[in-house]
């Protein structure tokens, strides 16, 4: 199976991207995470280059591409049924 990779924002500042952070963490799923700074000049830019939805956060699962939060956890709950997530 590819390697999991979680982009996200500022955990301290972005909900959104610390939910799937969260749930990744405490099912005890390895992944990478790329953490993007989002007030700085040429965050959109540096955020395309992971998602076309120029936004965070982002699953990167081979070649698919999962840009909502809500939508990564599901995405997670049905790759891993053991973790139980939902």
């Amino acid at each position: 199976m590819p390697n999991l990779v979680l982009v996200i924002g500022n955990k301290a500042y972005s909900s959104w991207s610390l939910r799937p952070w969260l749930l990744m963490r405490q099912a005890g799923i390895a992944f990478d995470e790329i953490r993007v700074s989002l007030y700085e000049k040429g965050a959109k830019q540096n955020i395309l280059q992971y998602s076309a939805s120029g936004k965070v956060p982002v699953l990167r699962h081979g070649s698919l591409t999962i840009w909502d939060s809500l939508a990564i956890c599901e995405y997670l709950a049905e790759q891993y049924p053991e973790k139980q997530l939902w």
